[in-house]
């Protein structure tokens, strides 16, 4: 099987969401083949979970906030390398902790490949504090990736029509800058072919993808009722 690898390139966050959506529905519609996305952010931003209030975004981390069309916590977006898989559920795993399971161990041996250990977290957060966390990397599962005890990958999910978009920021929990996005990127892309034992070509994002995503962006992720309220206009997907 071949799947897509679209390389890195900096975005506004609306823009990084929609596009994440754009390939999702164009994949649901038989029109691309998997696909995993490399980005990054044009200035610091804070994406919050689908179903996430606002309310709960932690003090100091700014105004520029947009709603993801997957679930989770907020994540402060900056030096984090971001990417996004889209892919058959079937594929990817079921339930919901396998495939959150096998990115994450690929990632791991990614970064063991170019010198930072990682590991799947041992200290997992208590069942009881979930639910007042606010911030995706205060909050450790047993699936989920860590360095030196601190967690360092971040991943949420949407299902839908038999596909999955999951999203996934990788931020070095000391606050410093990862090795080089090139080798980062050539090191992941290896291991997840490995893992799901397909063919990574590198190819572009479409002109219908460019065309949804424009669209996604002016009636969803632009707008005050998604980011704030999680509502859309009735002619945004």
């Amino acid at each position: 099987m071949l799947w897509r690898v679209i390389n890195y390139a900096e975005y506004d966050a609306a823009w990084n969401m929609a596009l994440d959506e754009a390939i999702l529905e164009e994949y649901i519609a038989g029109h691309v083949p998997p696909t995993i996305r490399f980005y990054g952010w044009r200035k610091p931003s804070v994406t919050i979970g689908r179903l996430q209030p606002v309310s709960s975004v932690p003090e100091g981390w700014g105004t520029n906030i947009v709603r993801r069309p997957t679930g989770g916590r907020a994540v402060a977006h900056g030096q984090d390398l971001t990417f996004s898989l889209v892919v058959a559920a079937s594929i990817l795993g079921s339930p919901v902790r396998e495939s959150y399971r096998r990115v994450g161990e690929a990632v791991s041996r990614a970064l063991g490949s170019i010198g930072v250990p990682a590991e799947l977290c041992r200290t997992t957060t208590p069942p009881a504090s979930v639910r007042g966390i606010g911030n995706c990397f205060d909050l450790t599962l047993d699936y989920e990736l860590s360095v030196e005890g601190r967690k360092t990958l971040g991943s949420a999910q949407v299902r839908r029509s038999g596909a999955v978009l999951q999203q996934n920021s990788l931020a070095n929990p000391a606050g410093q800058p990862w090795p080089e996005c090139e080798r980062l990127v050539k090191a992941i892309v290896k291991e997840i072919g490995a893992e799901f034992g397909v063919e990574m070509v590198f190819r572009e994002i479409t002109e219908p993808e460019l065309k949804l995503a424009r669209s996604l962006t002016d009636n969803k992720y632009a707008c005050d009722g998604w980011n704030l309220n999680g509502t859309v206009q009735d002619d945004a997907q």
